[in-house]
């Protein structure tokens, strides 16, 4: 009898020596993810999409065959036994050089491998801090630079006299409308944009105040939200997205490693002010 793929990936990764922490650090894979797919607990997985992503950057990284690997996946989600298939066998499995010191720590008991996995990879935490961090020195930049501009301005302000008194007009808040892009305005009068992410990255989508979605994005996730008002995206990694606004293609977000805080109207692309 074939064995179930949970049991095939885990006896493949022991036979490497290798952990789930070790895996989950080189694929940038949640160690539940991983535990999941040895399990056969697919529910615990985000999606069929995204599970078969996983299953072959798990694959490929235990150098197992990927279509045999997501032929197993399939026969057990359909409920269907799967037809056996004849494979070589790597010369490094046949002839195992026992001589050479092993790199990786031991493999995780039972307990190590059951027990629940963090929330947010170790990777994210200073990605996030470093986002903080330049979100904070634009916003003591903007503050000083706007003490110094309001003092100077009271300095250099003419005092009316009496006999010609001023009259000062209302400020009108008004949005500056950039004209890059090749923007086209919907018919509908709103505004559509989507996400696509390359790589696993934080990213934060806004539509008319509302959060739409907050959290680590993974390759495949598509990203959509329309608004009447105002749409806004901040990622700490603009290179990581491909860009749709209206329906035409914008390319990336922005550069690799950019952090970037975007905004957009049913007019087109507006600059927005330091946080």
């Amino acid at each position: 009898m074939t064995e179930g793929l949970g049991l095939w990936l885990r006896r493949a990764r022991e036979a490497r020596q290798l952990s789930l922490e070790d895996i989950e650090k080189e694929l940038r894979i949640r160690r539940r993810y991983l535990q999941a797919l040895e399990l056969g607990d697919y529910s615990a997985l985000p999606g069929q999409i995204q599970a078969r992503g996983f299953l072959r950057n798990y694959a490929r990284f235990l150098g197992v065959p990927v279509d045999e690997a997501l032929a197993r996946y399939e026969a057990e989600v359909e409920g269907r036994p799967l037809q056996p298939r004849a494979r070589p066998i790597p010369d490094e499995n046949r002839n195992p050089d026992v001589t050479r010191p092993s790199v990786f720590p031991s493999p995780p008991s039972e307990e190590e491998e059951t027990r629940p996995a963090s929330t947010m990879p170790r990777t994210l935490i200073p990605i996030l801090l470093g986002v903080m961090g330049v979100f904070l020195m634009i916003a003591v930049g903007a503050f000083v630079y706007l003490q110094f501009m309001g003092a100077e301005s009271q300095v250099a302000a003419p005092t009316p006299t009496p006999e010609q008194p001023t009259a000062i007009a209302p400020v009108v808040p008004t949005q500056q409308v950039l004209t890059g892009g090749d923007f086209v305005p919907a018919l509908d009068g709103k505004v559509t944009l989507q996400l696509n992410p390359t790589q696993h990255v934080w990213v934060r989508m806004v539509a008319d105040e509302t959060v739409i979605f907050q959290g680590i994005a993974t390759p495949g996730q598509s990203l959509e939200a329309a608004a009447a008002s105002q749409v806004q995206v901040e990622t700490g990694n603009g290179g990581a997205f491909t860009l749709t606004v209206n329906g035409v293609d914008w390319g990336t977000l922005g550069n690799n490693g950019q952090v970037v805080r975007r905004a957009w109207t049913p007019q087109g692309e507006i600059a927005l002010q330091a946080p």
